[in-house]
């Protein structure tokens, strides 16, 4: 089959390319040209923005993909792009993202029978792409929501979002600051898991205008996810509470990660055959050394502002020690 991939070079993309490539499928990427192929692939690239996939429009027609796989389609209009330049095609894989689901989802593993409720301007676009793609394609879109995802070229992620500074921080003993002292769960994945779907559902008819969940197997919460980090490293965990109440109050739309977001893959391993690899703790112990081997730790003193606010969570911790000891003594 004569696959397009649209991206195909980045820490998740380049994982499909990879993928695909090895299915045995004729790829040619479409993408600005920036980054490296992945190691060992040698195949076509058109080169060009997301923003301007019309203007290629001989190019890829000339390669005349049967597939197309697009990793960066953020925007409606992206979608609306897909739609004209493909309307023959017989799969259409879009990436999309659980957080068309909404953030604070509570801690039932989530399907896809549940109605999107997305609240970040992300997940709002997402879910529009979707739409556009379905009601324009129908049955030959597949759509897959992936949710944290792991492997080499990522980030782990801490309070903030995905940063380079919090192995340091780990590896250094500092106490680490967490929503609650890190019982919100997740349910982390693994690149190679997710591209491994997308191959199948290229051919599959199972995957015909399906919705799938591209999520690791096991839901474990951030104290555990900050643990496996701790125990790849040799280091002991300190972990500080942050009130989930008090953080919400100051961010509308807080960081994805600190919020209840199990869901179930229990639908993309059914229909597409496909069981998750990677546990937890391989994923986060490949995460971890790539980011090592490639210097993609930073010294954590570059970036202070969690130091300033564990002393402060630790001093008012003591101060209400103090105050509930007065009280159980009866003063």
């Amino acid at each position: 089959m004569r696959v397009l991939i649209i991206g195909g070079t980045g820490a998740f993309s380049g994982r499909v390319t990879e993928r695909v490539v090895r299915a045995g499928h004729q790829v040619t990427l479409y993408n600005r040209g920036q980054r490296p192929l992945p190691e060992g692939v040698r195949v076509p690239v058109i080169r060009g923005e997301r923003s301007e996939l019309r203007r290629s429009a001989d190019a890829i027609a000339a390669f005349a993909p049967e597939a197309v796989i697009d990793s960066i389609c953020f925007k409606p209009e992206d979608a609306e792009d897909l739609a004209a330049l493909f309307p023959g095609a017989r799969r259409v894989v879009f990436i999309s993202s659980v957080d068309a689901y909404g953030e604070d989802i509570g801690a039932a593993p989530v399907t896809e029978e549940r109605a999107p409720t997305p609240v970040s301007d992300y997940g709002k676009k997402k879910l529009d792409c979707e739409q556009v793609l379905l009601k324009a394609l129908g049955s030959a879109v597949s759509i897959f929501r992936p949710s944290h995802i792991l492997g080499r070229g990522f980030l782990t992620t801490s309070l903030w979002s995905r940063s380079p500074f919090l192995v340091d921080r780990i590896r250094k003993g500092k106490p680490i600051p967490a929503i609650d002292g890190g019982r919100n769960l997740m349910t982390p994945v693994h690149a190679a898991d997710i591209a491994e779907w997308i191959a199948r559902a290229l051919e599959s008819p199972a995957a015909d205008g399906q919705v799938f969940n591209a999520v690791g197997p096991e839901i474990v919460c951030q104290r555990r996810y900050y643990e496996i980090i701790a125990e790849s490293l040799g280091a002991e965990l300190r972990l500080v509470a942050v009130p989930s109440h008090l953080f919400r109050r100051h961010f509308a739309s807080p960081p994805q990660f600190n919020w209840h977001r199990p869901y179930s893959c229990a639908k993309a391993v059914s229909r597409l055959g496909h069981a998750p690899q990677f546990t937890p703790e391989k994923m986060l112990g490949e995460t971890v050394a790539h980011m090592l081997e490639r210097g993609l730790v930073r010294d954590c003193s570059e970036d202070p502002f969690d130091d300033r606010l564990v002393a402060l969570l630790l001093r008012h911790e003591e101060e209400l020690g103090s105050l509930l000891e007065a009280k159980k003594q009866g003063a």
